[in-house]
Order: structure tokens, then sequence, then C-alpha cells
């Protein structure tokens, strides 16, 4: 090869790989746009289900705090299971005073009876 033919060919592969390495430069720009387009098409639907979470988890601490509240449980216990918070005081029996069981039998049965009559005259049963 002549000189002349070997300087073409130089200009010729020097031309070539300045437009490849603008297309790869190109090429590669677009390519990262387009991975930041899809991490943050990523965040906003990663924001829109924390916020989801965060408001149904506010909802069921509203709720258990409505479950939790004390007069709410009284009232259940009162209509629905007939318990009753009685005052009086709570008899042990023990087996050394086994003389006394009839006694306590009474008397238990004349606080119930007594109970009965008043819940009877409040309309519940």
């Amino acid at each position: 090869m002549s000189r002349k033919n070997k300087g073409k060919a130089r200009q010729w592969f020097l031309r070539f790989a300045l437009l490849f390495g603008v297309v790869m430069l190109l090429s590669l720009k677009l390519y990262i746009h387009f991975q930041v387009d899809l991490l943050n098409k990523d965040i906003h639907t990663l924001e829109v289900q924390r916020n989801q979470l965060l408001s149904e988890r506010e909802k069921m601490r509203a709720e258990v705090k409505r479950l939790q509240n004390i007069d709410r449980i009284t009232q259940i216990a009162q209509q629905k299971l007939s318990l009753v918070n009685d005052p009086e005081t709570v008899r042990v029996i023990r087996l050394d005073q086994f003389g006394k069981l009839d006694e306590y039998k009474k008397e238990f049965a004349a606080r119930r009876s007594k109970r009965i009559k008043t819940y009877s005259l409040a309309g519940i049963k």
C-alpha cells in the first residue's frame, strides 16, 4: 500500500471510531435515562404503597384503642355475658371451717335472690 492509501485508511478508521464513540455515548445516555425513569416509577409506586400501609396501620391502632376501651368491655360483660361487678367481699371457705358451710350457703342464696330481684326491677334478666 502506498502512503496515500494508508493515510486515507487511517482517516476512514478515525472517522468510523469517532462516529462509533458518539453513537455509544448517546446510547449509554439514553439507557441511563431509561433506567432512571424506571426507578422513579418504582419509587412512586412504593411511596403510594407506603402511604396506604401507614393509613391502614393508623386505622388498626384506632380500632385497637376502641376495642380496649374499659367502658365498652364492661358494657359487653354486663349485657352479653351477664357479668356483674360485685363490690361485696369475697368469702373463702376452708376445710377447717366446714361446719359453717350451711351458713355460707344460706348467705349466698340470700345475696343471689337479692341480686336477681334488683335486676328484675331494672328490666335486666
